[in-house]
């Protein structure tokens, strides 16, 4: 595994273990890895992530989660443009 993949599996463990009764999805680690694979930012649209093997209907529900959660913070693309994503490892505290 590289650095970064590492980083973001560990952060998503560490979640989960502290969160035992609400886990984070086992594609978590997989889309972030996929959306952050050496930076901190991804301007993908839905579409093209769902494109890699993650489900269309379940994506824009996981993404609010890793962003209510402190993973992430996003930008929205205008006029048609791809949101901008960024990633927060470890998470962001939240108020």
């Amino acid at each position: 595994m590289t650095p970064r993949r590492d980083d973001i599996a560990a952060a998503v463990a560490a979640y989960n273990q502290a969160n035992l009764l609400a886990p984070l999805p086992r594609s978590a680690s997989r889309l972030l890895t996929f959306m952050f694979p050496a930076g901190s930012v991804c301007r993908l649209s839905l579409d093209a992530i769902a494109a890699q093997g993650f489900s269309r209907r379940q994506l824009p529900i996981t993404l609010n989660r890793l962003v209510r959660l402190g993973f992430l913070t996003w930008e929205s693309g205008l006029g048609g443009a791809p949101h901008t994503f960024h990633l927060h490892v470890p998470p962001r505290r939240q108020p």
